[in-house]
């Protein structure tokens, strides 16, 4: 047997593993396929499978490809993006886009999602990526999905992308789970909830909590601190002295976290008015 007919064969087996029909991703899944299988390209690749010890139930698993395709090979891109749009139906969160300059490149949640995930693109690519409900055999719960991922790149007459598959848990699921002592928490650090304090508070609160060390904790409470002023543009109950206190506590918090907090801190100090 050959070296590239077993490196076939091993690659279909690999691919028949990856959700299919039943998650509804199936043309995804396809292009992929057709991709990670054309004579032109050239590809390393990771893996990785996480199964619960007692029960043997999959909590986590990443597919990383990093390819390279001569540019005239572009349809094959090309049927990827068509792909995602063709399954669009059967996803509950599809998004796509470039990435800019001085932007954080965007990130797949792998498994319960401690860490940072999987990056799946970078400045000045183009991407796309869509979230499928996991089969309720694999998922009772209704707590797992699956993720899709393309980015790409044109630059010396090739095209430089990346394909990945994670599985993990919803980001529903990541962000909302209420506890009965009002808190929310987010991968175990508690978040005050809006509703049981005032505007003033609950910002003081949130700001205070930009302290942890967990990333993607600091991004949702960047977030909501982002929204809580966008809200006191148009509050009549909001007092110009709560205003001003709290914007002079922002601007010692504008720098220094990370690139998503920062940017979201810096936009909620414009939006106090």
């Amino acid at each position: 047997m050959t070296l590239i007919k077993l490196k076939s064969l091993l690659l279909a087996a690999l691919l028949a593993l990856l959700p299919g029909i039943a998650t509804g991703q199936t043309n995804v899944k396809k292009a992929f396929d057709a991709l990670l299988k054309s004579s032109d390209v050239t590809y390393t690749e990771s893996h990785s499978l996480d199964r619960d010890v007692t029960s043997g139930v999959k909590e986590a698993q990443s597919d990383v490809y990093n390819f390279t395709l001569p540019e005239s090979k572009i349809a094959l891109v090309n049927n990827i993006v068509k792909a995602f749009k063709a399954d669009e139906a059967q996803a509950y969160n599809i998004s796509s886009g470039r990435t800019g300059k001085n932007e954080s490149s965007v990130s797949l949640a792998v498994g319960q999602d401690t860490g940072s995930g999987v990056s799946i693109s970078a400045p000045g690519r183009e991407y796309i990526y869509a979230c499928f409900l996991a089969p309720k055999k694999e998922n009772p719960s209704g707590k797992y999905r699956y993720a899709y991922a393309l980015s790409w790149e044109i630059k010396n007459r090739k095209i430089n992308g990346k394909l990945v598959v994670t599985y993990a848990t919803t980001l529903k699921h990541r962000q909302s789970t209420i506890s009965g002592n009002g808190l929310v928490y987010l991968n175990g650090y508690p978040i005050s909830a809006d509703s049981s304090d005032d505007w003033f508070n609950t910002m003081m609160t949130h700001i205070q909590g930009l302290t942890t060390d967990n990333v993607r904790a600091r991004n949702l409470l960047a977030a909501k601190i982002y929204k809580l002023a966008q809200s006191s543009q148009t509050s009549k109950t909001i007092s110009k002295e709560d205003k001003e206190a709290v914007r002079e506590v922002l601007k010692s918090q504008v720098s220094g976290f990370d690139p998503v907090t920062d940017s979201l801190l810096q936009q909620a100090l414009v939006n106090i008015k």
